[in-house]
């Protein structure tokens, strides 16, 4: 079941009808409600930060996607450090939560992808060329220069103009890295870039 914690019944009922795999969606007012919910039976926790803050947080332990008016960074990094899975705009387009939505319930985290790319362009410096990474032995020429791209923070956009390629192919190149060497994101796909 997913719960949703958040005091605007307008935001709430904007939820309704999102695919969520057969998942009840419960509401509660705020985090004090938690505690009329099995806790074993919540798999997600959606929470409103407009209603109900970050102070409480470390309290709560079903995975979290907490959703801000107005998302900042320096935020979101605190609320990933306290143990949050998810971080975004509570305005999000229904397709974008329900992807969120998804990666957190596969146990990834999920962020704005501004948000990923300075994670990622905050990491230690990319690794010489030379210097792959052994998972990363099997990758194309393309796949590794697509791959170092990632590393820097690049959007596919980006990537797909800096190789003169479309982003469809940049996706495809992405598609087969996963593939290739397990990794499940373009986050894990840099870290292992940057720390080899």
């Amino acid at each position: 079941m997913i719960c949703v914690c958040s005091s605007d019944s307008r935001w709430v009922k904007s939820l309704a009808g999102l695919p969520l795999d057969d998942d009840n969606l419960v509401h509660v007012t705020g985090l004090e409600g938690l505690s009329d919910v099995e806790p074993n039976s919540v798999s997600l926790l959606l929470i409103d930060l407009k209603s109900c803050g970050e102070d409480n947080l470390d309290s709560v332990v079903p995975p979290m996607i907490a959703l801000a008016e107005r998302p900042l960074y320096d935020q979101g990094m605190r609320l990933l450090r306290r143990g949050v899975r998810g971080y975004g705009n509570r305005h999000m387009h229904r397709e974008n939560l329900a992807q969120a939505i998804t990666a957190v319930k596969e146990g990834q985290v999920w962020m704005p992808p501004e948000f990923v790319t300075r994670m990622i362009a905050s990491l230690t410096p990319t690794l010489p060329e030379k210097a792959l990474p052994d998972t990363l032995e099997p990758l194309s020429r393309r796949e590794e220069e697509v791959a170092g791209f990632v590393a820097e923070g690049l959007s596919n956009k980006e990537i797909a103009e800096k190789m003169v390629i479309t982003v469809r192919t940049v996706k495809a190149h992405l598609t087969s890295i996963f593939a290739k060497t397990g990794f499940r994101d373009r986050l894990e796909l840099a870290v292992k870039m940057k720390k080899g």
